[in-house]
């Protein structure tokens, strides 16, 4: 699906008024540390499921010598093609909970690695594990220390407990530069890039906007400073004053921009949001001399990341749209 920027507006050039934001994009908007439940972070263990792990579910505290949990961390790592030398592991809790309407024997178990961050690795019975990585965990917990709520399951290990300091081995490797974190807070994930993303306040108040890994991709950390992500992609950073983003672009821009990819006259184009990281803009478009419209995600100049176009089928997939033409049986 597609993360959409809540500074934008759905609007047609025949004429349909401004402000009209489609459903989807209404609902994927909103903060998933703010006021959803970050359930899906990753695509893996959401933090609804941590919450349920935490009581309540016929947990134990049955425990794993250090070289079995190790042995039995391998296996789930390697399924789910993580790549992680174990310096330590440990069984964080086992029992069951509800997965489709059964009751499922699961186990959590926190693997710490030799190089970069660790996880939280959850089995579910016969189905394939999931994971959260260390950071994401980290993030959870605070966004519900500062709520107020009781935190779910996070990274505890000793070498994974120092989450700040693997963050800013991150920056300093990636932008060179020094950062005493403050804060931490989740952004969003690219599909396509394989990425999550993270905003990290630093003290003095300079801020980053840190990609890291999905669990199973092999995408690499990128680091890139709130000046040059309000500046360059029109990110802004929320825990540090990083200057204003870009203006919204004219229709006729994202016109002239999507021309130089189609052949055709475009009548109608109606904007449905913008990507949270990829920062393309998504158009809904339809050419004067074909039946059906299709879905383009438009990078405007300065915006290095590849032009897409899709059908209409494969939108709805994606949880977008068509409006201006059937998306089809």
């Amino acid at each position: 699906m597609v993360v959409i920027s809540h500074r934008l507006r759905t609007a047609v050039i025949a004429g349909v008024a401004l402000g009209c934001l489609y459903s989807a994009a209404t609902h994927a908007q909103k903060s998933p540390l703010g006021d959803q439940d970050n359930g899906g972070l990753n695509g893996s263990l959401s933090r609804s499921d941590l919450e349920k792990l935490g009581g309540g579910h016929g947990a134990s505290g049955a425990s794993l010598t250090p070289a079995k949990a190790k042995e039995q961390s391998a296996k789930l790592l390697a399924t789910l093609q993580l790549s992680c030398e174990i310096s330590a592991a440990q069984l964080v809790v086992s029992g069951s909970r509800r997965i489709d309407g059964k009751e499922t024997p699961v186990r959590v178990f926190e693997v710490a690695c030799a190089q970069g961050l660790g996880y939280l690795l959850e089995t579910q019975g016969a189905a394939t594990p999931v994971a959260i990585s260390c950071l994401t965990a980290e993030e959870a917990r605070a966004a519900d220390v500062a709520k107020g709520k009781e935190p779910g399951f996070f990274c505890k290990l000793p070498e994974n407990r120092d989450v700040y300091a693997a963050v800013a081995s991150l920056i300093a490797s990636g932008a060179g530069g020094r950062c005493t974190v403050q804060r931490l807070q989740w952004l969003g994930r690219s599909d396509s890039a394989r990425s999550e993303y993270s905003e990290v306040a630093c003290e003095g108040g300079k801020g980053y906007v840190l990609g890291t890994a999905l669990p199973g991709s092999q995408a690499k950390a990128t680091v890139t400073t709130c000046d040059d992500a309000a500046r360059q992609q029109g990110v802004r950073c929320r825990l540090t004053d990083s200057g204003p983003a870009e203006n919204e672009p004219t229709l006729d821009t994202l016109k002239a921009a999507l021309a130089q990819h189609v052949s055709c006259k475009i009548e109608p184009l109606r904007l449905v949001g913008q990507e949270e990281h990829l920062k393309r803009y998504v158009v809904e478009y339809h050419c004067a001399d074909q039946p059906a419209a299709g879905i383009a995600f438009v990078p405007l100049p300065g915006n290095t990341n590849p032009y897409e176009s899709i059908d209409c089928a494969a939108g709805a997939l994606r949880g977008i749209a068509c409006l201006n033409t059937p998306a089809g049986p």
